[in-house]
Order: C-alpha cells, then sequence, then structure tokens
C-alpha cells in the first residue's frame, strides 16, 4: 500500500490528465533539480502534445504500441507513459522504491520503506523479482548510486549479486547493447565512477557486461605496484578524476582499460625474479578497441581512448625541447595523456612524487600553445621546392610545423630557408 511521505512543490509544467511519477520526485527530495521527468496519464499522447504546444518543445514517439512518448523542451526531457492497472500496482512494478514515487495533491507517495530509503539515501529494490523483469536493473542500480552518492545496503548487494549470477548463467537474456552502453557511459561520467565500477566486481556484473576486464580482478602485479590490476585500474580512475574532473568519455574508458592487456602478456622473467607484462599497452589498446567498439561506442571514443592506452606508457623526456616535440607529435591525445600518466603513477608505490614533476614538466613545455597552422600554404610549399600535389607536400608541411612549434621558425622568411635548407628542390616526396 503506498504511503504518504512529504508535501512537495513540483516546479515543473504539468499538463492536464498527467501525473508526475518516478525519478524527478526522487531527485527532489533529495535536494537535487531533476533535467528528466517522467509522467503517468491515461491519454500519454494528448498530454505530450500539450506539453509540446506549451513548451515549444519537440515530440517524438519512444514506443506507439506501448503508448509512450517523449518531449524535449528547454533542457529537459518529458517522457509520458500509460496508466495501466492504476497507480500503485504500476509503482510496485518498478526498480527500486527510490523510483516508486507519485505526487497527488502536492504530496508524494511511495511504497513501505520508501521514506527510510530517502532519509538514509539508499537504493532498495521495491521486490528482488522486479530486477528480473528487465534484466538492466541491477547495473541502473549501481550507476543509480554511483551518479546520486546514494549507498547499497547489504540485502541491496545480495540482490544484486544473484541477478548477477542469473545473468552469467543465461547470456542470451542480457539487455541490448545500446542500453547497457548508455548505463556505462553515464557511470563512467559520474564523479564516483570508480566506486560503481568497483561495486560492479563485488557484486558479479563486471563479469556480466565488462568480463574482459574481471581479468585483472586479484591479479597480482609486483615492481611498483602494491595494488592488485583491478584495485589499481580503479585507483587510476580515481585519481584521473581527482586530478582533473572534467575529463571527458575517451580519457575516462582509457584509465579504466590502460592495463587490459595485462592478463595476456603476463609473463614470469627469471632475470628480476617477478611476473612481466611487455607489450601490455599495445594488446590493451586492441582489448579496448575491440570492446567497446562491440558496445557500441562511438568510433572517435573508441579510438581516441585505445590510443591513449597504446601510449600511456610512453616516457616523456626530460630536456625542454625534446620535451615539447614529444607533446607536439602527441597533441591529439593531450591534455589527456599527461593526465593518464601521472593518475597511474599515483595509484603505485615510490612513483608518485613523478606525477608531480611530470604534470609540471608538461605544463611548462606548453606554455606556449603549440602552434595549429604552418606558415606555408601548401601552394607555396610547391611553388619553393617545385612539387606537384602528394604526400610530399603533406610531409614537408608537418616538418615545418614541427620547426615551428620546437622554436626553430618564426617568420615566413625562415619557413622558406628551413624547408631548401631541409628539402632539396625536387626531392621531397
Amino acid at each position: 500500500m503506498l504511503r504518504p511521505l512529504a508535501p512537495l512543490h513540483f516546479p515543473f509544467y504539468t499538463p492536464k490528465g498527467a501525473i508526475p511519477v518516478g525519478g524527478a520526485l526522487r531527485d527532489l527530495l533529495l535536494g537535487r533539480r531533476p533535467k528528466d521527468l517522467d509522467f503517468l496519464a491515461e491519454d500519454p499522447l494528448k498530454a505530450a502534445e500539450e506539453a509540446r504546444m506549451a513548451l515549444s518543445g519537440s515530440l517524438f514517439p519512444l514506443d506507439k504500441g506501448r503508448g509512450q512518448y517523449r518531449v524535449v523542451a528547454g533542457g529537459y526531457t518529458l517522457d509520458f507513459a500509460p496508466l495501466e492497472g492504476g497507480l500503485e500496482e504500476d509503482l510496485l512494478r518498478r526498480d527500486y522504491r527510490l523510483n516508486a514515487f507519485v505526487l497527488l495533491k502536492g504530496v508524494v507517495f511511495g511504497p513501505r520503506g520508501a521514506e527510510e530509503d530517502v532519509r538514509r539515501r539508499v537504493l532498495v529494490p521495491v521486490r528482488e523479482e522486479n530486477l528480473y523483469q528487465d534484466h538492466l536493473r541491477s547495473l541502473r542500480g549501481v550507476r543509480l548510486a554511483a551518479t546520486l552518492g546514494l549507498g547499497l545496503p547489504r540485502a541491496t548487494r545480495a540482490a544484486l549479486k544473484r541477478h548477477a549470477a542469473f545473468l552469467q548463467q543465461n547470456p542470451a537474456l542480457l539487455p541490448a547493447r545500446e542500453r547497457v552502453r548508455e548505463e556505462l557511459h553515464r557511470l563512467l561520467l559520474s564523479p564516483k565512477a570508480a566506486f560503481g565500477l568497483g561495486v560492479l566486481a563485488e557484486v558479479g556484473l563486471l563479469e556480466v557486461y565488462l568480463p574482459e576486464l574481471a581479468f585483472l580482478v586479484g591479479l597480482e602485479q609486483g615492481g611498483v605496484h602494491h595494488l592488485d590490476a583491478w584495485r589499481h585500474t580503479l585507483s587510476v580512475l580515481f585519481h584521473l578524476l581527482w586530478l582533473w574532473p572534467e575529463a571527458p568519455l575517451p580519457a575516462r574508458l582509457a584509465a579504466l582499460y590502460h592495463d587490459a592487456g595485462k592478463p595476456l602478456t603476463r609473463r614470469f622473467d627469471p632475470k628480476v625474479g617477478r611476473f612481466r607484462f611487455l607489450g601490455h599497452a599495445e594488446v590493451g589498446a586492441e582489448v579496448a578497441r575491440a570492446t567497446l567498439g562491440a558496445l557500441g561506442f562511438p568510433k572517435g571514443v573508441v579510438e581516441a581512448a585505445a590510443e591513449l592506452v597504446r601510449r600511456h606508457m610512453d616516457r616523456p623526456p626530460e630536456e625542454g625541447k625534446a620535451l615539447r616535440r614529444f607533446y607536439f607529435r602527441r597533441q591529439a591525445l593531450l591534455p589527456a595523456l599527461p593526465y593518464l600518466q601521472a593518475a597511474d603513477r599515483l595509484a603505485a608505490k615510490k612513483v608518485e612524487e613523478e606525477a608531480w614533476v611530470l604534470l609540471w614538466a608538461y605544463k611548462e613545455a606548453l606554455k606556449t600553445p603549440l602552434p595549429q597552422k604552418p606558415l606555408l600554404s601548401g601552394e607555396e610549399v610547391m611553388a619553393l621546392l617545385g612539387l606537384k600535389p602528394g604526400p610530399g607536400v603533406g610531409r614537408a608541411l608537418e616538418v615545418l610545423l614541427e620547426a615551428q612549434a620546437l622554436g626553430e621558425v618564426g617568420s615566413k622568411g625562415e619557413a622558406k630557408a628551413f624547408l631548401l635548407a631541409r628539402f632539396a628542390p625536387k626531392g621531397v616526396g
């Protein structure tokens, strides 16, 4: 039976006949400003049309057969679904008690225990069997805990473990990859992404959704590493977001996959008396490319993350000019690469100071921004060197741009003299 929780002013437009429900009410009770609003209505299309007109928004059918519609307006998303079988029945079919709220005459109602969940800021399933009605719900629960800063009580974690074990035994029932990718995307963009991923491993969902990373759990490393490969990975992700809170998705994915090649490259080296992981960066890049591509992440995101994984072991030189050349040749990976490398060091032992030296040197090396455009055009280079259009022109422009980055060239005259000295008039290409 639904119980009254608290009076609440709903500060959003509500079409006639529509009833606010779900996560927006949860967020308001938790002191958050929601952007996604859910409504139930006897006629969802009519309510959605009214909202579109009133808010000057755009209307999209989510599932016409089920009567589900979406309106996007002013940075908000309003979803409308049909009211079937009564309010209480609808709410009791939902995933977690904090999502099973309804607003009636200015009062929020929810199932038994929901008021305590709000007070303790914890996530508890409405009923454990509800997790099996939509198999994405266990993953979504971990994502909600991370993004909303909610706790997962022991009973909730036990329910998630049982559901994860069921999914491991029934892989044909896994949710569509697009839905999985969206939940992982949201989890990774959370400031508490490392916490969420740690919970995934604890309850067995890492093996379900990211099995290639499950091989890192318990993998001892030795050397400068005091953590196993999985705890080290979580520490790298944590430190990356500590150093760079606005880190974009490719950098976060690179932190998650930077050691994904270690289980495949682990070999005992008797000369040093421990296991080594030679070539793990290159192997890890291919693991990241394959698995992230299979999940349907955008190609640009996948390629950027894979290249960061491939280059995370590149050691920056100490000399100023060489360091500037190092970053010029990797500028497509900036500033993610030095932040990733610094986080990798902070997650190890006896090399923590290297992180600060690396970041300081990076910022010093790029006090003067890297040039983005050669001083000479392609046409000017062809005329100067007697070249026809082709790869030789591009090569000459690349060499010129690097010379500009290193301060060897500062004017058009110097650029022409540099190219003439570097390339014979007909020897490029």
